[in-house]
C-alpha cells in the first residue's frame, strides 16, 4: 500500500521507512479511554436496597465486637472517599476492592453484582467529562 505525506504543504510519496512507521502505528491498539463516572452515576448503579444496606452497615455500635466495628469503619471510609471524589474511576484498585468487599459482606443484592456495578459499559450520561 502506498502512503502519501504532507511535507511543507506538498503531498509526496512516503519513503519505505515512513511507510513502515505508518503501518506499525496503524497496527497499534487504540488507547483505552479512562472509565470515569460521575459520583451520582456510580451511586445509581446500586439499587435502593443495596444503598440502604450500605448505610446501615456503616453505623458504629460501640458494644459490638472489634470485627463488626472494623467492618462498619471500612464502609464509612469508602463512603467518605466517595463523598470527597470529583469522579469515580471504576478501574482503580481501591474502588474495585470496596465494591467487592460490599458483596463479600452481603450488602449487595446478589452474587456477581459487584462486577456488574464495576464493569457494565459506562453510558454517555454516566461518563465524567471534566
Amino acid at each position: 500500500m502506498s502512503h502519501q505525506i504532507l511535507d511543507n504543504g506538498v503531498l509526496r510519496d512516503a519513503t519505505p521507512e515512513e511507510t513502515l512507521e505508518i503501518e506499525e502505528r496503524a497496527a497499534e491498539p487504540a488507547p483505552v479511554a479512562p472509565r470515569h463516572m460521575t459520583v451520582l452515576a456510580f451511586r445509581n448503579r446500586f439499587t435502593k436496597s443495596e444503598k440502604v444496606r450500605v448505610e446501615l452497615a456503616a453505623i458504629d455500635d460501640p458494644t459490638a465486637d472489634l470485627e463488626q466495628r472494623q467492618r462498619a469503619a471500612t464502609v464509612r471510609v469508602g463512603q467518605a472517599d466517595l463523598a470527597a471524589a470529583t469522579y469515580v474511576d471504576v478501574d482503580r484498585a481501591d474502588t474495585r476492592e470496596d465494591v467487592q468487599a460490599f458483596e463479600t459482606m452481603g450488602l449487595l443484592d446478589a452474587p456477581g453484582r459487584a462486577l456488574a456495578i464495576l464493569d457494565d459499559e459506562i453510558q454517555a450520561h454516566e461518563r465524567y467529562y471534566g
